[in-house]
């Protein structure tokens, strides 16, 4: 069961908007770039020329972008020049809008060819979250934190606020019953923050806690004391919302099917995944939200009674060996969910259809068929820039 649902999620909208949405194997949610453009039904107005907006003076019409929602802001930047440029400025500088990217990609170097990120809408994003699995201080020298903040500010060049993400547990130096709220992060994301190049704001975000896990969020701050200046790592009391997951490039070739595949893969598990999150906080939102109906735990042989909001999501995450799939959910949400399923099976579907091909191109190990594939593959890839071979040999892994 995931670990890290994040607090407040009852609190928002369960629609059909939801679907499309992510979850990390912890639980915690991710915004695909089409799901932050999509304009809601709801409130999609209707498809009429403006003609009106295009007679305004030059200064009234950037007066009115000011107040324009992202999906409008997004269509704005496929117009005319002037337009398209304050249009950028302002989708692009929103501070609630966090863009996510894949740490290994970048630690393995931030090659084009390897990664599933739109190369040419990187050097637009202005706030980045990088988000790693696992940080191995093993592997993180200084030399190569180095090159991976050269690598950030290659690819970024307009990123002036960075969050690097962990997503493995950081354990308490001392017992979890202790009278610290808090404790100084490890002292490899310290240095991470240390070695940041001085005109990048940098956030370290942290997983913690004992059953259900917080993160925390650390910022590096220069403390000036008389003639000397040091850097620490400041924690901040609010941590972001959920961050966009950056489009992904154009797929070409069999190099691109197979990035395809198993780009496709994970969305379905994390989409999966999701819906489990999601459903959980549509309880909550049934009981609690514009409301006050304190319930009883549905799992068989359990008398836990829930009388506040995250209640049921704590107990669910803490039992969730004895309590997963074990709850019902209620009308609307029945109905809006099954669709949700009913979406991930023509997904599952699409899959098996590209993947049954591209698998009989590639044929069995020791094959003619194989050697011939891994040829064709070699040089499409060699044809698109350089790339890591140890990152693609891991890929292909998933077709033995």
């Amino acid at each position: 069961m995931v670990r890290a649902i994040a607090y407040g999620n009852w609190e928002q909208p369960i629609d059909a908007n939801i679907f499309g949405i992510r979850s990390t194997w912890q639980g915690e949610l991710r915004i695909p770039f089409a799901c932050h453009i999509h304009q809601p039904s709801s409130t999609a107005p209707p498809n009429i020329p403006f003609h009106q907006f295009a007679r305004l003076p030059a200064e009234l019409q950037l007066r009115v972008l000011q107040f324009c929602d992202k999906p409008t802001l997004f269509r704005l930047m496929q117009t005319s020049h002037l337009i398209r440029t304050e249009a950028t400025k302002l989708f692009f500088s929103d501070p609630e809008a966090w863009y996510c990217v894949e740490g290994e990609w970048l630690e393995m170097g931030g090659h084009p060819s390897d990664g599933l990120h739109d190369i040419d809408f990187l050097p637009c994003i202005q706030r980045l979250h990088v988000e790693f699995n696992l940080m191995d201080e093993k592997t993180w020298t200084d030399g190569n934190i180095r090159n991976f903040w050269g690598r950030v500010q290659c690819l970024f060049p307009q990123a002036k606020n960075v969050m690097v993400g962990d997503e493995s547990i950081d354990s308490p130096p001392h017992p979890v019953g202790s009278s610290t709220a808090s404790w100084p992060p490890p002292e490899l994301h310290r240095r991470v923050c240390q070695l940041c190049p001085p005109d990048i704001n940098v956030f370290v975000s942290i997983l913690r806690g004992d059953g259900r896990l917080k993160r925390t969020l650390w910022r590096r701050v220069t403390i000036q004391d008389d003639d000397n200046e040091t850097q620490e790592l400041d924690e901040c009391q609010n941590h972001p919302g959920p961050s966009i997951i950056v489009p992904h490039k154009p797929f070409r070739g069999q190099v691109g099917i197979c990035q395809y595949l198993w780009s496709q893969c994970w969305a379905i598990a994390n989409k999966e995944k999701a819906l489990r999150v999601l459903g959980l906080a549509a309880i909550e939102r049934h009981h609690f939200h514009g409301r006050h109906e304190a319930f009883g735990c549905p799992a068989p042989n359990c008398d836990a009674w829930f009388g506040r909001p995250e209640e049921f999501t704590t107990h669910v995450i803490r039992t969730a060996r004895r309590h997963d799939d074990s709850y019902v959910l209620l009308e609307p949400y029945q109905s809006l969910f099954a669709d949700g399923e009913k979406t991930l099976e023509e997904l599952r579907q699409r899959q098996r259809e590209i993947e049954g091909p591209f698998l009989r191109w590639w044929g069995k190990y020791g094959s003619d068929e194989r050697r011939a594939a891994e040829k064709e593959f070699l040089r499409e890839l060699e044809q698109g820039g350089p790339f890591s071979k140890q990152r693609w040999l891991s890929t292909m892994e998933m077709w033995e």
